[in-house]
């Protein structure tokens, strides 16, 4: 009996140890991160800077962070971080991201606010310790700046490792009840206050692994399978599948087949969104006047994004440069 107390005993001692070990690694390194920061002339802040959780996690907690960068006018401010990890798998990452926070930009503060916003980051246990997933999660997500208001009700953007192809992740975006600012919805009649869903389902094809190795030679974009995605906003309903890959200069090619339901309504949340010039949606809604005349239901559009030789149209209508997907030299 005694000795099982004394293998208890040092079992503890070992264990308080790797702990205490442990959480001045997490100390070190965070300073030293904060030291670097100051190096490449960012400021950095904050009122306290400490690694709790004994015995079973590691908590680096930060207590009112804030990181601006004179050259750009960017910066960002919160009230407390917390990255946490179980001390018997540091690989897998959660970040409880602060409820308030305020985002400095050129243009003006942007103010942002959440019931719940977390994150984690899961990483292969061995030494190249690449990316196997990501998940964030939000929820009563508010945003306030110079250029309106938005509301989400809940959100998540997720990734996963797959394991058919190489340096391959899918990718899935769920977002429900999104509330734009008014100007917004006063600019679009015929559609309700509320998007009620965006959906998104993916792969994303990288020409490298994403791992510790890529800070010296950051992987680009390969290409894209888009498995489904969907906008969901009263009468107006999208759809869209197809494949885009990124050709020699980095600029996409390939054709995205969308369908469109209300069509006309279409036009003008483009405009709104920044996705065209506004004053081109008048054009943009005679053309697909013209498509959708050979159509079986006059309020129904098939066609399709195409990208092809540097330039993007919807079908025969041009829309200008098509975009990159990688930026090769």
């Amino acid at each position: 009996m005694r000795a099982l107390l004394w293998v208890v005993l040092a079992a503890a001692g070992l264990w308080s140890g790797y702990w205490f070990v442990g959480a001045q690694a997490i100390q070190r390194g965070s300073a030293q991160a904060l030291a670097q920061a100051a190096e490449q002339g960012l400021t950095t802040r904050s009122t306290g800077l400490r690694v709790t959780g004994f015995p079973n996690r590691f908590d680096l907690v930060a207590t009112a962070p804030e990181i601006f960068d004179p050259a750009s006018g960017y910066g960002w401010q919160g009230d407390e971080a917390q990255l946490l990890a179980m001390t018997w798998k540091p690989w897998h990452l959660i970040a409880l991201a602060p409820l308030s926070q305020r985002i400095t930009t050129p243009e003006g503060d942007i103010d942002l606010t959440a019931s719940r916003l977390r994150g984690s980051l899961m990483l292969t246990p061995d030494t190249d310790m690449a990316l196997q997933g990501i998940v964030i999660e939000a929820a009563d997500l508010a945003l306030a700046g110079p250029r309106g208001r938005l509301r989400v009700a809940s959100a998540s953007f997720a990734t996963d490792a797959d394991p058919t192809r190489q340096n391959s992740h899918r990718i899935g975006l769920r977002v429900t009840d999104l509330t734009p600012d008014p100007a917004v919805f006063a600019a679009l009649p015929g559609l309700p206050a509320q998007m009620s869903g965006l959906q998104l389902d993916a792969f994303v094809l990288l020409t490298g692994p994403l791992d510790r190795h890529a800070a010296g030679v950051p992987p680009e974009v390969a290409g894209l399978i888009l498995d489904a995605a969907t906008l969901d906003w009263g009468p107006l309903q999208v759809s869209a599948k197809g494949t885009l890959a990124a050709v020699s200069d980095g600029t996409a090619e390939g054709r995205i087949d969308l369908h469109v339901e209300n069509w006309r309504l279409l036009p003008g949340v483009l405009g709104q969104s920044g996705l065209i010039d506004p004053v081109l949606a008048p054009t943009v809604l005679r053309a697909l006047e013209i498509m959708a005349k050979d159509g079986p239901d006059p309020e129904v559009l098939d066609t399709a994004l195409t990208f092809k030789s540097g330039r993007m149209r919807l079908g025969a209508l041009p829309l200008g440069p098509a975009p990159r997907l990688a930026y090769r030299q």
